[in-house]
């Protein structure tokens, strides 16, 4: 199979709506705003609980304030995933590419295509 457009079958090509809706809910949806805000989320209450109740982590840590410098490092991870996401998002050929090939291969386990 080719990744030629002229050579996709008219019964499985997108619309234009559909590619941008596509590519939307596509970037939109990526893991690693998932995962980056799930980091920030955690972040902020294990910072928070640094910063609420030091003396209680101090004292198991030998001096440190970990939920601190925990939650922080968690706050920055996050940022970078976003950042990730921010400045390398998938290509959209990638996802039209990938959205007419599972079309084309539904069409033809249904017998739409000869």
């Amino acid at each position: 199979m080719s990744d030629n457009v002229s050579e996709t079958p008219d019964l499985v090509r997108l619309s234009e709506g559909e590619k941008n809706e596509l590519i939307r809910h596509t970037r939109r949806t990526d893991l690693r705003r998932i995962i980056g805000g799930l980091f920030v989320i955690y972040g902020v209450l294990v910072t928070l609980m640094g910063i609420i109740d030091p003396a209680a982590d101090t004292a198991k840590t030998g001096g440190i304030h970990i939920n601190l410098w925990t939650g922080i490092c968690m706050l920055i991870v996050g940022g970078l995933f976003f950042l990730w996401d921010r400045l390398a998002p998938v290509p959209a050929e990638d996802i039209v590419a990938s959205a007419e090939s599972v079309e084309i291969k539904k069409a033809e386990g249904e017998g739409k295509l000869d």
